[in-house]
Order: structure tokens, then sequence, then C-alpha cells
């Protein structure tokens, strides 16, 4: 129906229909809000109008609905698609429907909504404004797109309500938006504002309170980035300790305490849904008394981490392997997991080390220096370490017991700055005490009290031991750790004779422990000798080459002379002797190490004839490296470069394929797609070989050459884009090109490196479960796994 004469009112013929929506709260008594589908003109693809109805069968236009969710603001009809942004609308938001609002070019999620698949239909999960009727039920898209704009964007508006949308997760998602330096002095300039908003000027507050105008000069001389923590939402600051002053090294920490400090803000003052609160919306004051008891509630639940190993863990089965219940594996990751998502107003690093037999767990991580504590005087400052100090070990030796239910005492070490700094508190819980005593009080809150002291804390913990250490005048003495009863059970696996569970025993074709070893150096009596050969070459020595092949051949001739049916292998690292076991040989056939000395001279003895054109020998001893090493990548390498050298492009790619499949280096993994970028461009594949180019990861040495050659490749072949990651994955894929590390490949070290971890055989297990920590075999299982391979050298005793 067309619109009236008299202005902006529309007359609707006698049988026109209208939908009335349901009165929403603020909604004037008798103001009725209707969806219009007969009103002319209208652009396509739309879903009517939202009007007012004035009188009967007469209205105001209010707003136009497109199809795809934007609702446009208009006091008339509207003959053509509006040429300007919508003012909010229906969207997708982590594939759920969400309603959004435009304030001066900026967007909220307002409502979210979870919508039935079949019906379509939407029902409200959350809302920033009262929806009324509309909070419970289920309605069609146009008809809540309608009730939102009412609520979200018309009423407020009249109301003459500022439509500040601006939430606190908004302000500290931003700070990942520039560099840590300059995040920090943009949140500090708008707290400094006349127009600040209570939480913006507590943010510039706490921030200058704890040293932040001293971050840039540490920037400045040191390499430093601010990350947010998938797991937690927390704030985590990137930086070598190394070459740092205590000084620095606090004002990080205090700093990162800041910030951390607000997400527990806008954790804590959340509504119910999780949505995070307007900073408009909160006073100075208000953000001030969370901070603080922040500091003392964080532990809450720590009561329902003791039954964590009640629940099902991500870890007890990797990639097909599945580990022992309540055997070290099991407690191990079921404790770095818990540990890793753990939110605290600092953040802490920390190592432990656990025996699931004896029932033992220790556990060594850090606190801030007492300067970190956001108080006025040095007193209170170093009181309230204290607290904290005892708070996080309770918090700490929850998620120990919760790790196995074998588990029966905990002792934990918390250092100042740095794991290798002097000992704030050592303390040892008894479980039975533990949880019968100390985990209620946690539960009724009695235990996160602001109010208690230090020596309250202690007396409510009640632990079997306990030491503190004491800060007078600025002054730090730490105390001696508590011994945890756990012996160091790092055997280099060289010297480990203990034999192999029989599952292990078959499956990687070893009796013994000391069977796996491939780093050892006591088999190989001429490794001087070819290091000295090699030093010469790199001065340029030319006659080295007869020299290298004598070398070559002495090794054969001793090899020849061990009298075993042990096969020879070389392997470059662990994961390639656990690809070994299931190589097809005859039997029950063992291993006969080769020394690395005696694969490497034969690898620089095959470069070396490549060099002077003599191919037909070093393709000879190129399959012969291959024959040594046939799970190591390093052999198929140095085939390829024979084939291709050779121009046998086709034989170059297969070699660089099966490399693939025993790839498990990154370096290496890096390295074989740039070979095979080039290789497939010379062989006129361009796609390809710009999809093998696109998956060489950025943090490779490879990346730069291989950006390069990329363009020129896209210039030669008029190619106009470069695939993204997941697109060269498919078509890589597609052409018969493995993804590395290959899922044969996890699923084997995954076998081996938990059923070496169940046997206790740490040092073999070490660099297998650090591979595992590169791949995505389970939550988080980047930091999960890192930590559980930071674990196996135990507490005290440094990481290789």
């Amino acid at each position: 129906m067309a619109a009236g004469d008299d202005g902006k009112i529309i007359k609707l013929s006698l049988f026109s229909k209208v939908r009335n929506l349901k009165p929403l709260p603020g909604q004037e008594r008798g103001r009725v809000f209707a969806l219009a589908d007969c009103i002319t003109p209208q652009p396509q693809k739309g879903m009517g109008y939202l009007v007012e109805v004035v009188a009967p069968r007469r209205v105001k236009v209010v707003a136009w609905l497109a199809l795809g969710g934007n609702i446009f603001a208009c006091d008339e009809p509207v003959p053509d698609c509006l040429n300007r942004e919508a003012a909010c609308g229906l969207t997708r938001s982590d594939d759920n429907v969400a309603f959004y609002v435009d304030a001066d070019g900026r967007v909220a999620l307002t409502a979210r909504f979870g919508q039935d698949e079949k019906t379509g239909r939407l029902t409200v999960s959350s809302s920033r404004h009262d929806m009324g009727p509309y909070a419970s039920g289920s309605y069609d898209v146009d008809e809540m797109g309608a009730a939102c704009f009412v609520a979200h964007w018309l009423l407020p508006r009249e109301r003459g309500e500022a439509l500040v949308l601006e939430t606190v997760g908004d302000v500290l998602d931003e700070l990942m938006g520039a560099p840590y330096a300059d995040s920090i002095d943009a949140l500090i300039y708008r707290g400094e504002k006349d127009d600040a908003s209570g939480f913006e000027r507590f943010a510039a507050r706490s921030l200058l309170a704890a040293g932040a105008e001293y971050v840039r000069p540490i920037a400045a001389t040191h390499e430093i980035d601010l990350r947010r923590l998938a797991s937690t939402g927390m704030f985590w600051t990137g930086y070598s300790r190394e070459n740092m002053v205590d000084r620095e090294v606090d004002t990080l920490q205090a700093v990162e305490g800041a910030l951390n400090r607000l997400v527990f803000i806008d954790r804590m003052l959340s509504d119910d849904d999780g949505a995070s609160p307007f900073t408009s919306s909160l006073s100075e004051d208000a953000c001030e008394a969370v901070a603080r008891t922040a500091l003392c509630a964080f532990p809450s639940g720590a009561e329902t981490r003791l039954r964590g190993c009640e629940e099902a863990s991500p870890f007890s089965e990797v990639a097909g392997a599945v580990a022992a219940r309540g055997g070290e594996w099991d407690v191990r990751t079921r404790f770095a997991a818990g540990a890793e998502g753990l939110r605290t107003p600092f953040g802490f690093d920390y190592t432990f080390d656990c025996d699931a037999r004896a029932g033992l767990f220790a556990i060594d991580a850090t606190v801030p220096a007492s300067s970190a504590w956001p108080f006025e005087h040095d007193g209170e400052r170093v009181e309230a370490r204290r607290c904290y100090a005892l708070r996080l070990s309770v918090l700490l030796a929850a998620v120990a017991f919760g790790a196995g239910v074998g588990v029966t005492r905990v002792v934990l070490t918390l250092h100042e700055r740095l794991l290798s700094g002097g000992a704030v508190l050592t303390i040892a819980y008894d479980r039975r005490p533990f949880a019968m005593g100390v985990l209620p009080k946690v539960a009724s809150h009695a235990l996160l009290e602001e109010k208690l002291t230090s020596a309250a804390l202690m007396e409510m913990v009640s632990p079997r031991a306990h030491r503190f250490a004491t800060e007078l005048d600025g002054v730090f003495e730490g105390v001696d750790p508590l011994d945890p009863g756990i012996p160091c059970r790092m055997v280099p696996t060289a010297e480990d004779d203990r034999p192999l569970p029989p599952a292990l025993a078959t499956f990687l074709r070893a009796d013994r422990v000391c069977d796996l070893d491939v780093y050892g150096s006591g088999d190989d009596p001429l490794r001087e000798r070819f290091r000295e050969l090699l030093a010469r070459e790199e001065d340029g020595d030319s006659s080295v080459l007869s020299e290298v092949a004598d070398l070559v051949s002495a090794y054969d001739a001793a090899d020849a002379l061990q009298g075993d049916d042990r096969v020879p292998l070389y392997c470059c690292n662990m994961a390639s002797r656990v690809l070994a076991g299931g190589l097809e040989l005859e039997g029950q056939q063992r291993f006969r190490k080769v020394p690395d000395s005696a694969f490497d001279a034969r690898s620089v003895l095959c470069r070396m004839y490549r060099e002077r054109d003599n191919l037909e020998d070093a393709l000879q001893l190129a399959i012969e490296l291959v024959g040594l090493a046939p799970t190591s990548f390093n052999a198929y390498h140095s085939l390829a470069l024979v084939y291709r050298d050779m121009g046998k492009m086709p034989e170059a790619v297969q070699a660089l394929i099966e490399g693939l499949k025993v790839a498990s280096v990154p370096t290496d993994v890096a390295c074989c797609y740039y070979r095979l970028g080039y290789f497939f461009w010379q062989m006129g594949q361009p796609q390809l070989g710009l999809a093998c180019y696109a998956l060489v990861r950025r943090d490779s040495i490879f990346y730069g050459e291989a950006q390069q050659e990329m363009d020129e490749l896209m210039r030669e072949n008029h190619l106009s884009r470069k695939p993204a990651r997941d697109e060269a994955q498919a078509i890589a894929r597609a052409e018969g090109v493995p993804l590395a590390p290959v899922s044969s490949l996890v699923e084997a070290v995954a076998t081996a490196a938990l059923g070496l971890v169940d046997a206790g055989c740490f040092d073999a297990a070490l660099m297998l479960v650090h591979f595992l920590s590169s791949t995505d075999v389970g939550p988080n299982s980047y930091d999960v796994l890192a930590s559980v391979t930071r674990s196996l050298q135990g507490v005290g005793r440094p990481v290789r």
C-alpha cells in the first residue's frame, strides 16, 4: 500500500494485515510496533517493514528489514537498496546468530541466539537489554530481528541513552593489535582523558603503579611481546630472561599482573551468560574492589580439581596409543593439562616430577617479587605475597592430587621471579588432611577471605611441613626446599640396560632400553678423524676426497667384522628409530647402530662426487645411504639431489615424497616442501609447485628463499594469488604429496612415547614427547606436552 498524502503516515488498505510485536520493557503503554510486508515500494530481497501503529490502519515506517539480516532505520518506504551501512541487524558469529548494533562505525554484538536447524527460528541465549517476552521461546528471524531493533536501538535512542558499546573485552582485545609498549601507552592515554570511563581510569592507574612507563625502555633493548593464552584468556609476556636484570623482570611481571587483574574484572563482572561488561558501566571503585578480590579468590573451585582423575582425560589416548590408567603418562598429562588451564592473577613458570607408583608429586613454580603487588607499603606487599603464595600452593596441590587417585603427597616450592630464584615457600601436603580439611575451606570461601593474614592462612592449610622465607627491609632470604623424595630417574638411554616391556620390545625391535640409543658416540672410534677431514675441506683442501673415501671403506670393514645377524641402522633421531621397528625384516631381527660419522662420511662423500659431476658414484652412495637409514629424511634428501643433478626430476620428486613419510623435524619438513616446490615448477606443474612453496612454514630457514622463488614462479606463469595454507594442503593431498608429519609417523611415535613413559624410560621418551608436543594430538597439546617433556627431567634439574 503506498504512502498517503498526510506526511509520513501510511494508510493501509482494508484487507492489509500486519503482525504486531509483543510489548517490550520500556515501551510506553498502548504503543504498538508491527511487521508489515504489504507496504510499497520496497527493495527486492527484503522481509518487509517494521512500523509503528499510530491509529487503526495507519502506521509509520520505522525500519526496513533486508533478507540477509541487516536492518536499516528509515521513516518512509525506500524504493531501492540503501547505499549506506545498516544501523543494526542479525549476523553470524561463532557458528551462531547474533544481533549487532553499529554506533559511529563501531560494531558490538548485543544479543546472541540459538537457531533451530530445521525451522530456522531463533531463541535468545544472551542479551544486553531486557527482551521481555522474547527472552523465552523461539521466534521467526524477522520478528526476532524487529524486536531487537526496538529493544536495542530504537528505545535507547528515544530515551537519550548514549550508545556506548565498548566492553572490557573489547579493550583487552585491542591490546593485541599493536606492539607491546604502544598498546600499554594507548591504554594509559585513554585512562588519563577527561571523558575516560571508570574502568579506563583504573586500568591506567594500575599500569602506572606497576611500572608501565619502564616497559618501553626495556622493549628497546630486549625482544618482548604480549600474548593472550587461548586456553585461559590470560596475558603472558614473551621474553628471554637471559641478559635481563632483576629490575627488568620484576617490571614485566608486575605489568603482566596488572593486565591480568583486568581480565579478572572482565570475567568476574560479566553477566550470567558470560558477556563482557560495558566499560561505561563500571566505576573505578568497583574495578578496584574486584581486582583486590581476585588476588585472594583465584583458587575458587580448587575443591573440584580433586576429582579430576575421575574424569576422562583427553591425553589418555593419543593418536591411537592408550596409556595405563594411573601410570606416569596419565598422571603427568592430567597435571599438565590442569596447570595450563589455571587462571591466576600472576602468570607462573613451573616444572614438576612425580612417581606415580609411590604416589609422590613435586612441583616447582614461580611468584613475582613482592614489589609486583598493588599495595602502598613494603610490609603490605610482602604480606600479600605470602598470602598469595599459600593460596597458589593450595591450587597447585589440588591439581596434583586430582591428577591421580594414587597421589598421596605433594611437595611444592615457590621461587622468587625465576625457577632458579630463591625459595619463597616450600610446603608439603598429605592427601587426606588436604582433602578433608583444606578444600572444604576453599569451597566455603573461608580460605579466600581478604582479611586473612598469612599466619591465619598457614593455620588453615595445616601442611605436613613448610618453610617460609623472610623479607625484611627489602632483603629477601630464601629457604632450603623440602625434599620430595623422588629420585632422579633420568638414566641416559645409552647406559640404560633395563629390559623393555614385551609389547614395546616387539614394536621397536629392541630388547633393552639401550638398544634404542641413537645419540651415543662411544661406538665411533673414527669420529675425530672425520671431523679433521671436514675441517680441512672447509679450508679448501681438495685432496680430502680420497681420504673421506678411505674413511668410508674403513667403516665398512669394521662393520663387516661385527659377526652377527643384526641389521645395520642409522637413525637421525628417536622418531626415526621408532619407525625402524616397522621395517619388514625376517622374524625378530634386531638392529645394530651405525655410528653417526659412518653415515655422515658417506653423505659427505656423496656430496663431493655430486659437486665433481661424478654422478654414477654419487647415486650408488645415495642408494646405500637410504639402505642404512631407511627411516631418516636426510638419506632421501641426498638421493633426491643426485637425481636432480642427473636431470631425473620424477625420480627426485619420488625420493622427496618418500622422505616426507619419515620427516619429523620441522626443518626437514620445510626443506622438503621447498625442494618440491622448485622440482614441480621445473617439471611444468606450477600450481603444485606453488602449493608446496606455500607449505614452507614462516619460522623455517627456508621461508625467505621459498617466498622469493614463489614470486618468480607466479610472474613466469602469470599467477596472481598465493594459495592459503589450507588450500595448499588440499592441492598437495590431491596430487599425492604427503602432509608431514604423516599420521602413521605420529601414531608410531605416540605408541612408543606413552609406553616408554609408563615404563619409566624417561630419557628414551624425551624427544618423542617433544615431537608430539609439536603436533595437534589433544587440547592445547603444544603447552601440555611441552610441560610433560620438561617434567621427565625432574624438578630442580635443567632442561636440555
